[in-house]
């Protein structure tokens, strides 16, 4: 079982080139769904509300038993990542197990209705170390293991930018390789270990953002704000399409229409995002 992906109802506010954000047009609760597709989400699988249509997407296993991570990054030798959704109302953020006092408490929905997720990076005891949706980037911090709910992700994408390329992997599988436009000198996509926070879909599948647009927990260096928005960084789908290749955005990453269709159909909130030179 996988924890759903969620599709908000924002005003876009990653460092993108084109102009204002744009509204999304519905918002849709996306439960998992197992394999084969005519199988429905375990029982104990809790929806937000809705108040359209739902779709549904293919799952991940449910995380057991889970160990302290050795390597830097966060995916295992198999491929798989672990992340955890926040199941309480508000989750305390720590910057030690030790502290006595949270760095920082998020409610379980960010502002956008979006349920709150973090990719995992080491657990310890009763706690679990996770990169953090805030600046500045690559932020970890500590929550208590009660507070959320954790699941097996088999899917992570690597972003090169000088190639322009994105690869899709799916464990220790090469599914796709997509061309992509990157930022500019001036405003650069910024290189880290982020993850996936939001899925979004614009009410204009032919503007500036495509059908789909994901919001990471990249922020950009160079902007503190944009378009209302304190500057995330997205990975959203184009109306340029003679533009992927080049570098040319406030520091999001566009891609073709087709290639983002296909990853809002499989990713879930959580989903690594690994962006090198």
């Amino acid at each position: 079982m996988r924890a759903p992906v969620w599709i908000a109802v924002p005003i876009l506010a990653a460092g993108c080139a084109g102009g204002s954000g744009h509204h999304a047009a519905k918002q849709e609760t996306r439960p998992e769904q197992a394999e084969p597709p005519s199988a429905a989400p375990a029982p104990a699988q809790r929806e937000m509300p809705h108040r359209a249509r739902r779709v549904r997407v293919k799952p991940s296993k449910r995380a057991h038993a889970p160990q302290r991570v050795q390597h830097a990054l966060p995916w295992r030798l198999d491929g798989t990542s672990r992340v955890v959704f926040v199941r309480v109302k508000r989750v305390a953020v720590y910057r030690s197990p030790h502290a006595k006092h949270a760095l920082l408490v998020l409610k379980r929905r960010d502002h956008n209705g979006t349920q709150r997720a973090f990719l995992v990076r080491s657990t310890w005891k009763q706690w679990v170390r996770v990169y953090l949706p805030t600046r500045p980037n690559e932020s970890v911090g500590w929550v208590r293991r009660r507070a959320v709910t954790m699941y097996n992700n088999r899917y992570r994408l690597i972003i090169r930018l000088r190639a322009h390329k994105l690869q899709l992997w799916r464990k220790r599988h090469l599914l796709a390789s997509y061309p992509v436009a990157v930022g500019t000198r001036t405003t650069p996509t910024p290189r880290g270990l982020f993850y996936i926070v939001e899925l979004l879909q614009p009410s204009n599948p032919g503007g500036t953002y495509g059908p789909y647009s994901f919001g990471l927990s990249a922020h950009s260096n160079v902007l503190q704000t944009f378009a209302g928005g304190d500057g995330r960084v997205g990975l959203h789908g184009t109306n340029e399409p003679g533009l992927i290749g080049s570098s040319v955005s406030h520091g999001c990453i566009r891609l073709r229409n087709a290639a983002v269709r296909r990853l809002a159909r499989i990713l879930p909130l959580g989903t690594p995002v690994y962006v090198r030179s």
